[in-house]
């Protein structure tokens, strides 16, 4: 993978689908930072303050942050790193003005990039998501109706995405029920 002509990788999916763990995997394999806004959000929602007590509401919820707050974190980390610097992205962009967003920032920055799919059905998804919710002590999936609620939130702001991507040419699918080795193959092969 050391002759990648991204600079950026972005891991899209239904929650659940792996986007987490296989960011994590990549960056450590490729030494690049990984971004997460939901990683950025359970920090600051375990903080004390006003933000705190929003960021907190929010997330319980299975809500989004708004566009201007997760792009705020996303371009506070792209704006503050060197041009070498590679980065994977999960969790930003989730809607349509953040992927343009993205798209129009990485162009300006001549930051290539590609967005990854990583394809799970709903099933697998929400088994997933419920067993993280025990493992992790996760309050905003910790039941399938709130899991529910991610899903629809997800398949209406997110799932147009993968369109958008598409006809930008940088989107490519994964196959996501796989397991998590053999996920994290197939990425790397479609680097190469």
């Amino acid at each position: 993978m050391d002759n990648m002509n991204y600079k950026t990788v972005l891991l899209m999916g239904l929650p659940g689908s792996g986007k987490g763990t296989q960011a994590k995997v990549l960056a450590e394999r490729l030494g690049w930072k990984h971004f997460s806004t939901g990683d950025v959000f359970k920090e600051l929602r375990n903080g004390e303050g006003p933000l705190a007590e929003k960021v907190k509401e929010t997330y319980d919820n299975g809500r989004y942050a708004p566009d201007w707050f997760a792009t705020y974190l996303f371009e506070d980390v792209l704006l503050n790193i060197s041009s070498d610097q590679g980065v994977v992205c999960d969790g930003y962009p989730r809607t349509p003005g953040q992927a343009e967003i993205f798209h129009d920032t990485l162009g300006w920055l001549e930051r290539p990039y590609i967005a990854l799919n990583l394809a799970v059905g709903e099933d697998e998804a929400l088994r997933r998501m419920i067993e993280r919710a025990k493992v992790e002590h996760r309050p905003d999936s910790a039941t399938p109706e709130q899991v529910q609620v991610r899903f629809a939130q997800y398949q209406k702001s997110t799932e147009p995405l993968l369109a958008y991507f598409r006809e930008k040419g940088v989107l490519k699918d994964i196959d996501g029920e796989q397991t998590p080795e053999q996920v994290a193959d197939a990425i790397a092969a479609e680097l190469k």
